[in-house]
């Protein structure tokens, strides 16, 4: 280090009894003057001037126990994500359908804004209705044009929204003997795979609506045509192939059709049933084979950065916000406690200031709280000198060292010429420190 910068590391210290550690810590981190900076700037703020043992660990316990930073999140503290668990592939199609809704969008013609989207879990066939609104009753009427070409699902999976929440909506399901699964709040990853479509089907109704000039709900058809024809990287097969066992008839067969010479086959019935069971069954198992394939790729991709983490029931919580209102509001709301744990990655908190008592959050969403010792004020208090003539009984802090501990109170940073100086301290401060 440079002469000149061995000048300005030279400090005047004053070693810190117990009792007025806590306002000090206060006063370089919560005051308005402070603004609530991390350990290090933190630190360095405080020995400018002051210095006790076991500084360094007591600024970081304070700056990570401060309620408004926990709330606030900073830029550099993001929650690693849970291990991934894929969701197990059904055995038939149809047997598992996801469930969501777009919208709004720009009001067409029609008078349609939303969209609801449909898709099976195993062979990835999307299915989308243009809806002017999306209510309970007009999303289960609906569903039931759906199922009346696919037949009736075992499991429906939705998110967490009013209209797959009422009332109405599960006594539709109950009747129709399907069992309803919801996804945790504000986690759309459950839903991935039609999440992952939405961005798809967006981006080619908006090339649709420049291309033709037309509404975008006259694009969902061949949207849908196109998405359904080719083949799932996941899978191997296009979903058409493992819906219908063949390849649809498209503007490119139409094509290949015309440059050749046509033939007729004639097929037997009964052969060409058997031969179609065949080549559906072989190229279900064959998509089942490659989804678990890629699932277990992505889980080993994704698993490099995830960290396991749980918390026990009466475990204080703050609860992740992911539509933000404004660029300025806290990133976390509680603090909550978590009251049971559903599975490794779900848990039920206590939200007693909302609507809803009780939420059931994903792991990725939940962090630790660190609650402040009942002893440590968040107010910041402000120091100024008084009068040791008037005020006898503020005489200010008063400097003990030993010579056992006389190595331990002398941060690293302060010269070896002010060792004298730190102990001679009592007798210097004629003044003391009186809190406001």
């Amino acid at each position: 280090m440079a002469p000149a910068q061995d000048e300005w590391r030279v400090l005047n210290q004053i070693v810190v009894p117990v009792s007025y550690r806590d306002r000090i810590l206060s006063i370089a981190h919560d005051h308005h003057f402070s603004g609530h900076l991390g350990v290090s700037k933190t630190a360095d703020r405080i020995t400018r001037y002051f210095y006790w043992p076991g500084i360094n660990r007591d600024v970081a316990k304070f700056c990570r126990t401060c309620h408004l930073c926990q709330i606030t999140g900073k830029p550099n503290q993001v929650i690693p994500p849970a291990p991934l668990q894929p969701i197990p592939v059904t055995s038939e199609p149809f047997e598992h359908v996801i469930l969501d809704c777009v919208g709004p969008l720009p009001r067409a013609k029609s008078g349609n804004q939303y969209l609801l989207t449909i898709m099976c879990s195993l062979t990835r066939f999307p299915h989308a209705v243009p809806l002017r609104k999306i209510t309970s009753p007009v999303v289960i009427k609906a569903l039931l044009n759906f199922f009346s070409l696919f037949g009736l699902p075992k499991t429906v999976q939705t998110d967490r929204g009013t209209n797959f929440t009422s009332r109405v909506f599960g006594q539709a399901m109950q009747q129709l003997a399907i069992k309803h699964v919801k996804s945790s709040s504000y986690h759309p990853q459950t839903q991935g795979a039609l999440e992952r479509f939405h961005q798809t089907l967006k981006s080619m109704l908006k090339s649709f609506c420049l291309e033709f000039e037309r509404d975008w709900d006259e694009g969902v058809p061949l949207a849908l045509f196109a998405v359904r024809e080719v083949v799932q990287e996941s899978l191997g097969f296009s979903p058409s192939e493992l819906v219908f066992g063949h390849t649809v008839r498209g503007p490119l067969k139409l094509l290949q059709e015309s440059f050749l010479t046509e033939t007729k086959e004639h097929r037997d019935l009964s052969d060409y049933v058997s031969k179609m069971r065949y080549r559906l069954g072989r190229a279900c198992q064959l998509a089942k084979e490659n989804l678990g394939l890629c699932q277990k790729r992505m889980k080993l991709r994704y698993d490099r950065k995830a960290v396991s983490r749980q918390f026990k029931p009466g475990d204080l919580v703050l609860v992740l916000v992911p539509v933000m209102g404004s660029a300025l509001q806290p990133r976390y709301s509680g603090p909550y406690r978590v009251e049971r744990r559903v599975n490794d990655l779900n848990y039920v908190v206590s939200t007693p200031d909302r609507r809803r008592k009780e939420t059931r959050c994903h792991i990725n969403l939940l962090k630790a709280y660190w609650a402040r010792d009942d002893r440590v004020e968040r107010s910041a208090h402000v120091l100024k000198p008084c009068n040791s003539s008037t005020d006898s009984d503020a005489r200010g802090i008063t400097v003990a060292l030993s010579a056992a501990c006389g190595a331990e109170v002398v941060s690293p940073l302060v010269a070896a010429a002010q060792v004298e100086h730190v102990s001679n301290c009592s007798t210097r401060c004629r003044g003391g420190f009186l809190v406001e």
